[in-house]
């Protein structure tokens, strides 16, 4: 078998299955609010501090938990999550009130701290050395990216795309260039 670097790097990562979430319908509901319609959904991406791949096994069943249940806290509907060794993507649906960097905020510091209370390794972020604590868990910087009624294709091809890749790319109004660049997460 030939294997071309996009079959290595889903083999290597199983990448979000747009299908499995049925993406096209849940980013295509409106929902209804107090005197309103609204349609806003959120694919947001972070990752551990130094891209470190500490996002497997009891972990990643730990965050999953944590993230679901504290969207539900925050009343936005989980669309799709997927947690990778060093990255995750979490698409949500939120209402006209909720503030992208205050859900992100949210997520990541109650997140970080409930993954450090069950798994105090963490404070070491996977160093095998374990003279020094790392006062945070989570990067710095995130990707917020608004998505209306998009087709599951184009949201598939972005994040498959993105595997492998130091900064997230994201194509923006027509720029085929590919030089637009969205979340640089190593300075």
């Amino acid at each position: 078998m030939v294997y071309t670097k996009s079959s290595f790097m889903l083999h290597k990562y199983s990448h979000f299955n747009p299908n499995k979430y049925q993406l096209d319908v849940k980013i295509a509901t409106v929902r209804n609010g107090f005197h309103c319609k609204y349609n806003i959904n959120y694919h947001l991406v972070w990752i551990p501090k130094y891209r470190k791949t500490l996002l497997k096994d009891n972990v990643k069943t730990a965050l999953n938990t944590i993230l679901i249940e504290q969207c539900k806290q925050l009343r936005l509907e989980t669309l799709a999550l997927e947690i990778m060794p060093d990255h995750l993507h979490l698409f949500v649906g939120a209402k006209p009130t909720h503030i992208p960097h205050i859900i992100v905020k949210q997520l990541k510091g109650v997140s970080s701290r409930k993954l450090r209370e069950q798994f105090p390794e963490l404070e070491y972020l996977g160093y095998p050395s374990q003279r020094k604590h790392f006062k945070h868990l989570w990067a710095r910087g995130y990707y917020c990216g608004s998505a209306g009624h998009v087709s599951q294709d184009a949201v598939k091809r972005y994040i498959l795309e993105q595997d492998g890749k130091e900064v997230f790319e994201y194509n923006i109004y027509g720029d085929l260039t590919g030089k637009t660049k969205i979340g640089d997460f190593t300075r």
